[in-house]
């Protein structure tokens, strides 16, 4: 039998809350790996969350925090009255938050039909509630859901196989709306796609968003792509927030000299103009030191050129950026003017945000 889950009175409306998150994961006796390290963000109910950053970040690990998939060593990670981080197994957690991961292709079950699939999380709420679930009942839903996610009635009845990696994106959409979720975490969810596909696959979920009223915790390494879906960002390196606030100011006007990396990693419509970037981003980026930072340093002074004595000594706090937003930069008002255009690929789907 599972672990309760214990409750914080009066956090109902707060949606996912994640405060000074750390996580370790053992090496060895008396060794661990700190995969995130005090890592504080929210998503509030019905709003859309970016979560940025490169591989090895600690994006990742954050959501299997969330999802009971990694150990919390210390913080707190609530879902409005749920304590998360004193739930025990992962199947304590609330149905309430739903995941799609990466990869389309080993997420799903081989031997068994998309209709069983889809009616797995309905029967073990059924379980879970002890309310029992006809069959009828059970189809009709995995039909109305397929519908939702712009797959035929038949999809049921086949098999993973028969499908793209675009259409089996959409069907774990599907199971993870089926049970009428309001947060779903897109660990991801788009980068093993082509671009073309990717841009299906986030049109459906700022039209899902949109209409059924869900928060989204998009995570990846695409700001390109994270800009035109997220309200918010939150950028992360070497599992600390660097910078976060909203996706305009984030991504137009950055204020860390990592995310401007980032910014100006991103993908720009004319190939020349992409060639000249890459030349001032490499200009502009010393050779990483062979010695990593000291645990009470900035993360990034290894490979920042504005790095001073000061950074390797002393970690910075999140404070307010000049630009809005909040920044962990010792130097932030002494780092030259933002002139750099964002320009993302032109399969990027229209936001709110940002315009094609």
């Amino acid at each position: 039998m599972s672990a309760p889950v214990h409750e914080t009175p009066g956090r109902e409306e707060a949606g996912l809350v994640i405060d000074d998150l750390v996580v370790d994961y053992p090496l060895g006796r008396r060794r661990h790996r700190r995969a995130v390290d005090g890592v504080s963000l929210r998503v509030p109910a019905g709003r859309s969350v970016g979560l940025v950053g490169e591989s090895g970040s600690g994006k990742s690990t954050v959501a299997k925090a969330v999802l009971g998939m990694a150990p919390i060593g210390s913080g707190a990670v609530t879902y409005g009255p749920a304590r998360l981080h004193e739930a025990g197994r992962r199947d304590s957690r609330p149905q309430e938050i739903q995941v799609v991961f990466q990869d389309p292709y080993s997420s799903l079950d081989p031997t068994k039909t998309i209709g069983y699939t889809l009616a797995e999380p309905l029967r073990a709420r059924a379980d879970r509630t002890g309310t029992p679930l006809g069959r009828a009942e059970c189809q009709d839903a995995v039909r109305a859901i397929l519908d939702r996610v712009g797959l035929p009635p038949d999809t049921a009845d086949r098999y993973p196989a028969q499908f793209s990696g675009g259409q089996r994106q959409r069907i774990s959409l599907a199971r993870a709306l089926i049970v009428r979720p309001e947060l779903v975490i897109c660990d991801e969810a788009v980068s093993a796609l082509d671009l073309s596909v990717q841009a299906q696959i986030l049109n459906l979920l700022l039209e899902l968003q949109q209409d059924l009223g869900l928060s989204l915790l998009f995570i990846t390494h695409d700001l390109a792509v994270v800009h035109h879906i997220a309200e918010d960002l939150v950028v992360l390196y070497r599992g600390r927030v660097m910078e976060s606030g909203t996706a305009a100011d984030v991504c137009r006007a950055p204020s860390h000299p990592y995310t401007r990396q980032l910014v100006m990693s991103a993908p720009l419509h004319s190939v020349g103009g992409q060639r000249e970037r890459r030349e001032r981003r490499e200009a502009m980026t010393p050779p990483p030191a062979r010695a990593l930072p000291l645990a009470e340093a900035c993360p990034f002074t290894h490979r920042c050129p504005f790095a001073v004595d000061r950074c390797r000594t002393e970690r910075p706090a999140l404070r307010e950026a000049p630009h809005g937003g909040r920044v962990a930069c010792h130097r932030v008002e002494e780092l030259p003017d933002w002139t750099e255009p964002f320009g993302p690929p032109a399969s990027t789907p229209h936001h709110e945000n940002g315009t094609l």
